[in-house]
């Protein structure tokens, strides 16, 4: 958690501290970046913490509102994905006593120029070499990458970290970035361009190869759940 008062009184458990605590991830030229912001907390043993917060019920009639409310302190980007992780708990997790988070996590386009001076983005070369973050917010990361690398496996999920148009070799880039490995190109034409999931924009991008066709995922496409692709093509 973060963003609570600085009151080191202890809390009874009909008391315990809820927050909303959020996991924003992006990719940014091929690597897996994570958004921060500053620790306000005096006890907090590190000054960067997830975007996290309490529930305003002034403002807030859902838990995903909450989420985004405090991702938009950080950044003007909307999402493009939000999903609930876990509900996590117990009375280590802040200095007062008992704390229990509802833990989100965000998929995000990469867009210039829209983050607040408070905001950092930190690279995540690996599963292995995460930042350090305040509270247990390392953890929390760790358990929504994860989370990650197993969904984009049976899921659409690799399409929310592309920006609004992009080729199928940039889809299996995503794989590459987020796994080490990708499938052949067959396969991502089989999953994502035969099931009507995507739109052809009718428009290519040009570089070194041939032009490769630019596409958008078609309105009204949810998350589809596939078999895992792993088991099928390598």
């Amino acid at each position: 958690m973060t963003d609570t008062e600085p009151d080191t009184e202890q809390l009874p458990l009909s008391m315990a501290l809820i927050s909303v605590d959020t996991v924003v991830l992006r990719l940014h030229s091929g690597q897996l970046q994570v958004l921060t912001g500053s620790t306000r907390h005096p006890n907090a043993q590190h000054p960067r913490a997830l975007p996290a917060g309490r529930i305003d019920m002034s403002l807030d009639h859902e838990l995903e509102q909450t989420a985004r409310r405090h991702i938009r302190m950080l950044t003007k980007t909307e999402p493009s994905w939000l999903e609930q992780v876990e509900t996590t708990g117990n009375d280590r997790r802040d200095s007062r006593g008992w704390s229990l988070t509802v833990v989100y996590f965000a998929l995000m386009r990469y867009e210039e120029g829209t983050d607040t001076p408070e905001a950092q983005w930190h690279n995540i070369p690996s599963t292995n070499e995460l930042p350090s973050l305040a509270y247990d917010h390392q953890q929390l990361l760790k358990t929504s990458i994860d989370r990650l690398c197993s969904k984009i496996q049976y899921t659409t999920l690799p399409l929310y970290l592309l920006p609004e148009t992009f080729t199928l070799s940039d889809i299996r880039d995503v794989f590459q970035s987020l796994l080490g490995k990708a499938p052949p190109m067959r396969s991502i034409r089989n999953r994502f361009n035969e099931d009507n999931v995507l739109k052809n924009t009718g428009k290519k991008r040009y570089g070194s190869n041939r032009p490769a066709s630019l596409y958008r995922i078609r309105e009204g496409t949810t998350s589809r759940l596939f078999s895992r692709i792993y088991e099928s093509t390598l």
